[in-house]
């Protein structure tokens, strides 16, 4: 048994999406592995993505770069995310391929390569109608033919983001591959087109096969979470990769009538048998679940959460159940239990978020612990 509150991670799952999200774009694959996994936990994603047979991995930050490193794993690393001038040496330290977001990042590069002693690896961003990151179109193809003869760089890829692959109407998002297909087109007949040339993400992978070009990246698909519910039968075939559960600490009975929880929001329609969960907010439960209809399972049914979402526990109305649960029983608030089961995605649309949301919200004072073959136990990951 772990601690109070813990999250699991089924490698498996992730092994069986990154096959999946493989054999359907039939191109290489970059697992996309920032803000620690989606909260998952970034080392043991990186390495269960790369031993299923993604040719390499995608961070947001040096930062997350050398994390991977300092864990061993020795795959290429691209980091996608825009950068700070004193960002650039934990980027060379991690030997990561650093994108370009606008013209002036070139010359910081080339300054980094000459203090590196080497050309550094670099792939340009292009902006298609996000207005996020990204080079202009028009900037774009001066920028590729810049880092092409540039001796301070290795120009390895072009690559844009998709914001509207999960729209019900995909036509903004095929006008907008367009425009990057014809850059792509203009960059061939100038001679300064790099290897790889990507523009899917995880619902641009499942919805816009023509959007797979030669490489395509993946994150929260190769976590088994279909955020739109777009993803149509391929995501069928996506297994969850989290699971979220907690120990019962306490049982109490309350009279008809009585308020329960801060600013005593639910009032018990009847005599009822609460169960206090060990989590809260303060473990990254989000606090939105007070008063929206959320449940947890134990021992393979329903419980409603009643009341409000408390920093360090949750109450739950387990008066339904056949027995009342004992100190140390389990609740799941995502994942299965027995034939049951609630989502992620259930749990973060009643809190009114995305699932990215939820998971990369799970805090610090939860244990990790992995699920493989190998281990049936559970192995604490500090």
């Amino acid at each position: 048994m772990s601690g109070r509150a813990w999250v699991e991670l089924d490698l498996a799952a992730v092994r069986h999406n990154v096959t999946v999200a493989r054999e359907l774009a039939g191109v290489p694959l970059l697992a996309v592995v920032k803000a620690n996994g989606y909260g998952h936990g970034a080392v043991d994603v990186a390495r269960a993505a790369l031993a299923a047979g993604a040719k390499g991995l995608g961070v947001a930050t040096a930062e997350e770069a050398l994390e991977l490193r300092a864990a061993g794993i020795t795959g290429s690393i691209q980091i996608l995310g825009s950068f700070l001038p004193d960002e650039l040496a934990g980027a060379v330290e991690a030997r990561a391929c650093l994108t370009l977001h606008e013209p002036e990042d070139l010359q910081r590069v080339r300054q980094a390569a000459r203090r590196a002693g080497r050309p550094l690896p670099v792939q340009v961003i292009v902006d298609v109608g996000m207005a996020r990151h990204g080079v202009p179109l028009e900037e774009a193809l001066p920028l590729l033919e810049a880092a092409s003869r540039d001796p301070g760089v290795h120009l390895t890829g072009l690559l844009t983001h998709l914001p509207c692959a999960t729209a019900p109407d995909l036509s903004l998002t095929r006008a907008r591959l367009a425009r990057f297909r014809r850059l792509i087109a203009s960059a061939a007949v100038s001679g300064v087109l790099p290897a790889q040339v990507h523009a899917a993400a995880s619902a641009a992978l499942f919805r816009l096969p023509e959007a797979r070009l030669n490489q395509v990246r993946a994150g929260i698909a190769l976590l088994g979470l279909d955020p739109a519910q777009c993803l149509g039968e391929p995501g069928a075939r996506l297994r969850p990769a989290l699971s979220l559960r907690a120990q019962v600490m306490r049982t109490r009975q309350v009279g008809k009538g009585v308020p329960v929880g801060y600013g005593g929001r639910w009032i018990a329609p009847r005599e009822t048998t609460l169960a206090l969960l060990g989590l809260g907010y303060g473990d990254g439960l989000p606090y939105p679940l007070t008063q929206q209809g959320a449940e947890v399972l134990i021992r393979g049914q329903r419980c409603p959460v009643v009341g409000s979402v408390m920093m360090d526990y949750t109450a739950v109305d387990v008066t339904d159940l056949d027995e009342v649960p004992a100190p140390g029983d389990v609740a799941t608030i995502v994942g299965r239990c027995g034939e049951a089961e609630i989502t992620l995605v259930e749990q973060a649309e009643r809190a009114g978020l995305i699932p990215y949301a939820f998971s990369c919200g799970l805090g610090t004072r939860l244990d990790r612990v992995v699920l493989s073959e190998s281990a049936p136990a559970f192995r604490r990951v500090a």
